[in-house]
């Protein structure tokens, strides 16, 4: 189809110029047409385009296209009668067609049949010498177009196929290129070992499958709803967005197998040890790192287990270590022991002894005091973490957040348990507050001791029937579930389970489209401590 279209191109562009030099000839002199093979010429080109878009070329061999300029050729000719037409400059385009797709005797052999024409058929005025000058010229001027014509099209067709043959090569160099990053990625995403590329601005460039599940992103790199949280320690304090482990990272910080602790969006504690390493950017670009995140949860495991065990061991034979040390030096006491059974005795006693010495050792080493959670927090601490935390979708849901009243509000507590009821909080506000919402949290303290933390929003609100039943497991109203609001409906009542840990007590006050208002309120002593 190609060859084609090709064909037609240049037959027509031959046919246009034939055409224009007629419509010009009728103009400015018409008595030419009375000349019969200048008409015979026309009528030729007007046959021969025909039928080059009649004929099937894709169906016929390569060299019936000649027959198209070699027609074209003596129409030339035949127009060549006129004697005062100089039409002979047309013989460069069947020249150049069969110079650009045939061989160099195709090009002669077109020559010679041009010359031929203009024997025949050109008028033959002037003297023999005059005749053969005009023929040789003609021959002469039409080979050397010809010749250059051809070179040209051999150099373009070789460059063509250069270009072609690297074109191709490039293209095998992109598809191996391709598959071996496929590769690599599959191998990165097959590690257990958490990996992730940060530029300096923060931006996550890669991540391998390990990343996503531990940090709770989806294949795109964005968070999911129930995102993780790094803490400074088990049970301890969030840390905040410029602390976790991508922003030291990004800062250029160097980590070397760092301890951080995890609460996955799963609720499972998790222990991280994070290393980074400087990687090469592209010229002049900013700096990039990898972040290397390997969890050791079930090695700590592992080794609380074994020290729970060597505990248990060790627990198990003191007690009877102890009844024989006793029983010797019960024995040793008496003056009528035989022989040697004195020494005898001395020898157990002094195995024993050291035995003790050594089981007391080791549980010693292996013993570990349960750490009482409670202890003091500041709420204003817990509350700032949270909103710092929580900015994002804030700022994503064009909402405004404030935080005011007490600088610092402090009470005993497990600060991770109550950072879990602001958190719930927060979320439910940010969910059903509309876009432009206000959301506020002020922090008070009361007469009698007691720390209040009230969180305040202008969203959707609830229908007393639905307060009612607000802390019921799986409760959801019918307006969040219409609206298609994610959540599972036990947020609240894990939120006053917590609440009432600490002593404290939770109320909800909310109107359907003015708003909703939860105020928390915590002993500032607890009672067990005061009763202590």
């Amino acid at each position: 189809m190609i060859r084609t279209v090709s064909i037609w191109r240049w037959q027509l562009v031959f046919t246009g110029s034939v055409v224009a030099i007629v419509v010009m000839i009728t103009a400015f002199k018409p008595e030419i047409f009375a000349n019969a093979l200048v008409v015979a010429g026309a009528v030729l080109v007007l046959v021969t385009s025909v039928l080059t878009l009649i004929v099937p070329w894709h169906r016929l061999p390569h060299s019936a296209a000649a027959v198209v300029p070699l027609l074209d050729a003596l129409a030339i000719g035949f127009t060549t009668n006129a004697p005062d037409l100089r039409l002979g400059f047309l013989w460069v385009f069947p020249i150049v067609w069969l110079a650009t797709y045939f061989t160099l005797p195709w090009v002669f052999g077109g020559i010679v049949f041009m010359g031929a024409t203009l024997v025949l058929f050109a008028e033959q005025r002037g003297s023999p010498a005059d005749i053969l000058l005009r023929l040789l010229t003609l021959v002469i001027t039409l080979g050397f177009l010809g010749v250059t014509v051809r070179i040209g099209a051999q150099r373009s067709r070789a460059a063509r196929r250069l270009l072609q043959r690297r074109s191709e090569q490039v293209n095998r160099a992109a598809v191996r290129a391709e598959a071996n990053q496929r590769r690599v990625i599959q191998i990165v995403d097959a590690l257990s070992v958490a990996l992730v590329v940060v530029t300096a601005r923060g931006r996550i460039l890669q991540m391998n499958d390990a990343y996503r599940a531990l940090y709770g992103r989806d294949r795109f790199g964005a968070e999911l709803s129930t995102a993780a949280v790094e803490y400074d320690a088990r049970r301890g304090v969030a840390l905040p967005p410029s602390c976790t482990s991508l922003a030291r990272a990004a800062s250029g910080e160097k980590l070397d197998a760092e301890r951080v602790w995890l609460f996955d969006g799963a609720g499972q504690w998790r222990a991280l040890e994070v290393s980074t390493q400087p990687m090469a950017s592209a010229g002049e670009g900013e700096a990039i790192t990898l972040v290397v995140i390997d969890d050791v949860t079930a090695r700590l495991e592992v080794d609380e287990e074994r020290r729970a065990f060597n505990a248990m061991i060790s627990h198990e034979l003191r007690n009877p270590l102890t009844a024989i040390v006793g029983h010797v030096d019960l024995l040793r006491e008496r003056e009528d022991l035989p022989g040697r059974v004195p020494a005898q005795l001395e020898i157990i006693a002094n195995a024993g002894e050291r035995m003790h010495d050594l089981v007391t050792s080791i549980l010693r080493q292996t013993s570990h005091t349960a750490r009482d959670p409670f202890e003091s927090v500041d709420l204003r601490e817990v509350v700032e973490s949270a909103a710092a935390s929580y900015a994002p979708v804030i700022s994503s849901n064009r909402q405004t957040l404030r935080v005011e009243g007490a600088e610092s509000l402090v009470i005993s507590g497990d600060a991770f348990r109550l950072r879990q009821v602001v958190d719930n909080l927060l979320s439910n506000a940010a969910k059903y507050t509309p876009a432009g919402g206000h959301i506020g949290i002020d922090l008070d303290s009361m007469a009698g001791d007691q720390a209040v933390v009230t969180i305040v929003d202008d969203g959707f609100g609830m229908a007393a029937d639905d307060v009612a039943r607000v802390f019921e497991p799986y409760f959801r109203t019918d307006s969040a579930v219409r609206a298609g609001i994610g959540g599972t409906g036990l947020g609240m009542g894990i939120v006053r389970e917590i609440v009432a840990a600490h002593e404290g007590s939770i109320d909800i006050a909310s109107e359907v489209g003015v708003g909703t208002r939860v105020t928390l309120r915590f002993p500032q002593r607890r009672v067990m401590e005061a009763q202590a």
